[in-house]
């Protein structure tokens, strides 16, 4: 598609609730790097710029992001004809507050990434009414389009893509890799951290590194003084995260719920496979011996579940970690070859065509 043809025809304003904040400096980054890789079409870009921690933020946070948005484009010179939005609800109210009062004949494309799902089941009044002024609904998995329980006569499913540098180091073998297992994403409950801290007395022999920032930040902190083995690092830039996944024989997921779970395909892309918990997104992404192994979980917890679960992630893990040269090798080439659809620069090329298409 011609992003020319599409910028002579339509304008592109691409709207967010997330954004860097102290505890989590690259929230959002992975909505940045859509809007840098689709820099031919010169699209709009608001996103939260005040996101901190405080009870003031919390309490304020929308009223001020609503207001930012105001002065920004309603009052602007220049009129968007598509509004993307990421993180449906309750980010859909700028998009329709703008269509309302700026452009009417405004399109309006979603791109839902999970909880904008999972927390408003059953949807109420005001998502069901909101969500009817649609025109095109992007899902970050064909399992959590499933989910949505609204009807939505035009969708696709489409990763939010990881950045190009990702898939742009060298593959090395398992003997050249000194981490023996990474984690990287946010530290807190959903994410499974609990389970992460509980695996780690039986790790105390492998060389474990936990990279993220989050609300269980210290109790990973303390867990991990377990052994001089294992290393926690706070949030890391891209690159630094690149050099990571090259030099680790296995990545973790343990997340209870994930609708895509974009660190997942930036580990396959660095030839890394992935063990993961059974979510929408490990479902999506993982392979069973192509690329990776999955665990079930139950969907009622209890102490006996997550027991259960403990020594199949360690059955997994062992799995992996004694696998052959030859077959390891495989492992990674499928991870590597599955993750090549998730890379931003292919992900902002269909974006450029759904436009045109809305």
């Amino acid at each position: 598609m011609d992003s020319k043809t599409l910028n002579s025809k339509a304008r592109v304003l691409i709207i967010t609730n997330m954004g860097p904040k102290p505890a989590a400096p690259f929230q959002g980054q992975f909505v940045w790097q859509q809007v840098d890789a689709l820099a031919a079409i010169k699209p709009g870009y608001h996103f939260m710029r005040w996101h901190t921690d405080s009870v003031l933020n919390r309490l304020l946070k929308y009223p001020v992001f609503f207001l930012d948005f105001m002065f920004r484009y309603l009052f602007s010179r220049r009129k968007y004809s598509i509004l993307h939005v990421h993180f449906f609800y309750p980010t859909i109210w700028l998009a329709l507050l703008y269509k309302g009062l700026r452009n009417p004949a405004a399109k309006i494309v979603v791109t839902c990434h999970g909880s904008d799902i999972y927390k408003y089941q059953p949807p109420g009044f005001w998502y069901r009414w909101c969500a009817a002024k649609v025109q095109h609904w992007i899902f970050t998995s064909d399992a959590l389009r499933q989910r949505f329980s609204l009807p939505c006569r035009h969708s696709s499913v489409l990763s939010a893509g990881i950045a190009d540098n990702f898939a742009s180091g060298p593959r090395l073998d398992s003997r050249s890799k000194p981490i023996d297992l990474l984690y990287v994403g946010s530290l807190d409950h959903n994410k499974g951290i609990d389970r992460l801290i509980s695996l780690l007395p039986y790790l105390t022999e492998k060389k474990v590194v936990i990279a993220g920032g989050g609300p269980m930040f210290d109790q990973v902190s303390q867990a991990a003084a377990l052994s001089a083995n294992i290393t926690v690092l706070g949030p890391q830039t891209a690159s630094e995260l690149a050099g990571l996944y090259q030099q680790a024989r296995c990545f973790i997921s343990l997340s209870r719920t994930e609708s895509f779970g974009l660190v997942m395909a930036e580990a396959m892309a660095c030839y890394t496979p992935v063990v993961a918990t059974a979510t929408d997104g490990a479902a999506a992404q993982i392979r069973p011996g192509e690329n990776g192994l999955m665990v079930a979980q139950n969907t009622i917890e209890s102490p006996q579940s997550e027991q259960q679960l403990r020594t199949d992630l360690l059955v997994a893990l062992q799995q992996l970690w004694q696998l052959p040269p030859a077959q390891y090798q495989q492992l990674q080439q499928g991870a590597r070859d599955w993750a090549q659809q998730c890379l931003v620069s292919d992900v902002a090329r269909k974006l450029i065509g759904l436009y045109q298409e809305v």
